[in-house]
């Protein structure tokens, strides 16, 4: 985004009834090329989407991933810059084999090992009592801005092993029920709501033998997971969390000829835009959701339904460009977000306020100038990140905007949510687009405060940018 002073928006206007009022289904997209390389030049023009069959043309599409170089900040300016999505993996002991269990181990410490930077990297363990045991944490919803000093690789290796050889030792009785097995797993795979707490795509590796969609319970009753597991997949698309399942029963010593757990592990990555992987393959997972985020976009469409809570619709979306695959979830429910957007962006931003990263989604570059008692913010939006509806010749769009103020990196305080509504004419569209879009405020400050993060977030698309400014 340019440096130049772009289109100033006052605070003070208003306008007509906005598209945050039109339901928008809202898709994680990954782009590669027949070799398997990501593909960072696509336009809304290069993508066809199909919901049961029927074309519905693109309304919001974004590059996400290897954006180009952004410009070095001038004095007093900060900006948010893009980063790799936070991963975790999930070491799963409750449902291996004995004879698995060694190789998924050593699989997953081999990969990490191999891995240059680590500082998004969290493990969990789901250990032989059912019980998940973070082996590094993800971060806490009273985290302040103090980012913990990164670690190498080794060390985590070292934390993973330590764990694993701790917790060793015969598996829990309740194992040996089908039902308290797969019910204790789904219960773990519940972190993916805690990773919606974190802003932006992000990725979950499940190494595991997992467990058949339909179970045959102690008293000899079939009972069907299909429906949790589609829940799961919501929550993980909510979260937008992307599952990479890695099957370790799917080959080599202690293999299920069956498959049994192959369909639960397919439909999981498939529903919520991963890949599912064969058994020792933990490092290949780790390399696609790498290589996956570089190729990343955002796009939103207008549905042919909307109806809360209605069947499964399938979605289906192609690029028109010769040798490129686009990965994205298999579907919707008919339950895309329909709250009231100050609710959300309130649980969003009560959300960033604690988070030790920034929020990337919406590009910021934020200007300082120093005044008495107070700080001088001009805060420049990136308009190719926000949903501007087109309508009667005008664009519209609405954002909401808060401050979060810091002591030290400690939360102190932050004044109410301020709702930011756009209305453009073609023309002011078009300079938008070319130099940015301006929203000039000032936060009074204490002499206690040091730090105030600026908080974008767009009441339509659900996007959210962030950047914290030093003020001392």
């Amino acid at each position: 985004m340019p440096r130049s002073l772009g289109l100033l928006v006052l605070l003070a206007s208003t306008s007509p009834a906005l598209a945050q009022s039109r339901v928008l289904v809202k898709l994680n997209l990954v782009a590669t090329d027949s070799k398997g390389a990501p593909v960072t030049d696509l336009r809304a023009s290069d993508i066809r989407i199909r919901e049961d069959g029927g074309p519905r043309p693109p309304v919001f599409f974004r590059l996400a991933g290897s954006k180009p170089e952004m410009a070095q900040p001038g004095m007093n300016e900060f900006v948010n810059r893009p980063a790799p999505p936070v991963t975790v993996v999930l070491l799963d002991r409750w449902n291996e084999s004995e004879t698995t269990l060694a190789s998924a181990w050593q699989d997953v410490s081999a990969a990490v090992a191999r891995l240059e930077n680590v500082d998004r990297l969290y493990i969990y363990y789901l250990a032989n009592h059912g019980e998940l045991v973070p082996v590094r944490a993800l971060p806490g919803v009273e985290t302040d801005l103090r980012v913990p000093e990164p670690q190498p690789a080794s060390a985590l290796v070292a934390k993973l092993n330590q764990s694993v050889r701790a917790l060793n030792g015969l598996r829990d009785t309740a194992n040996l029920d089908p039902l308290e097995r797969a019910n204790k797993t789904m219960q773990a795979l519940g972190i993916v709501g805690r990773m919606g707490a974190i802003a932006g795509p992000k990725n979950l590796i499940w190494v595991t033998h997992g467990f058949p969609i339909q179970v045959l319970s102690l008293q000899q009753q079939w009972v069907d997971y299909t429906g949790p597991l589609m829940g799961l997949a919501q929550l993980a698309v909510r979260s937008q969390v992307a599952i990479y399942t890695v099957d370790q029963s799917a080959e080599g010593a202690g293999a299920n000829p069956a498959g049994l757990s192959r369909q639960t592990l397919e439909l999981v990555a498939a529903q919520t835009g991963g890949r599912w992987f064969s058994s020792g393959r933990a490092a290949d997972a780790l390399s696609a959701a790498a290589k996956d985020a570089r190729g990343s976009y955002q796009l939103a469409y207008l549905p042919l339904m909307t109806a809360k809570g209605a069947k499964e619709q399938k979605l289906r979306v192609e690029s028109t460009r010769k040798g490129v695959h686009l990965l994205t979830r298999a579907g919707f429910t008919g339950d895309e977000a329909t709250a009231d957007p100050d609710e959300i962006a309130d649980d969003v931003f009560a959300r960033q306020i604690h988070s030790p990263f920034e929020a990337t989604e919406i590009g910021l570059r934020v200007v300082r100038t120093a005044k008495p008692a107070a700080v001088h913010l001009d805060i420049h939006v990136d308009p190719a990140d926000i949903f501007l509806a087109r309508s009667g010749g005008r664009f519209q769009g609405s954002l909401s905007l808060k401050f979060a103020l810091y002591a030290d990196g400690t939360y102190e305080d932050a004044p109410p949510a301020i709702r930011q509504d756009i209305d453009f004419t073609q023309e002011q569209y078009d300079s938008a687009m070319k130099i940015g879009i301006v929203i000039a405020r000032d936060v009074e400050l204490t002499d206690k405060i040091q730090q105030v993060r600026v908080m974008v977030f767009d009441r339509a698309i659900q996007g959210l940018g962030s950047v914290t400014v030093p003020v001392k």
